[in-house]
């Protein structure tokens, strides 16, 4: 068996405290920007299934920002090796462990992106869009 990505979420804030993954605002398709002029922060968070066979061993993971024409965005990518321990005494069984990223993006124009994200050789996507907040009309 290969690690796997169970899950892949955005979200307003992701942190992962003591093997649990702690979200605010996840499962969102759209990324409202202040400003095309200034960085957006959200995060990229999954849940990362290890087999025992791969555990206290690096696995390599990436994450990057594309167009829907495959085109990658030069504004934010990610890479490393994640190694996942077993437990004191564990002889078999699976790990999952959690993952939490920043995303920090810049674009010239609002559009539909698409964060790549993969974990050895498993791929999972999420396509959302960036937008431009609107202010509040007056009343």
């Amino acid at each position: 068996m290969e690690p796997v990505i169970e899950s892949l979420l955005l979200a307003d804030f992701a942190e992962v405290v003591n093997g649990k993954l702690y979200l605010m605002g996840g499962g969102f398709t759209a990324v409202q920007m202040a400003s095309l002029d200034q960085p957006h922060r959200f995060y990229v968070a999954a849940s990362l299934r290890i087999p025992f066979s791969q555990s206290d061993r690096g696995v390599s993971f990436s994450g990057r920002l594309e167009t829907l024409d495959a085109v990658p965005l030069d504004c934010w990518s990610l890479e490393g090796q994640i190694e996942a321990s077993r437990a004191p005494g564990q002889r078999e069984g699976d790990t999952v462990t959690m993952f939490a990223a920043p995303v920090d993006v810049i674009v010239p124009e609002p559009m539909d992106v698409v964060l790549r994200f993969r974990l050895g050789d498993d791929e999972r996507t999420a396509r959302f869009r960036l937008v431009v907040a609107q202010p509040d009309a007056e009343h």
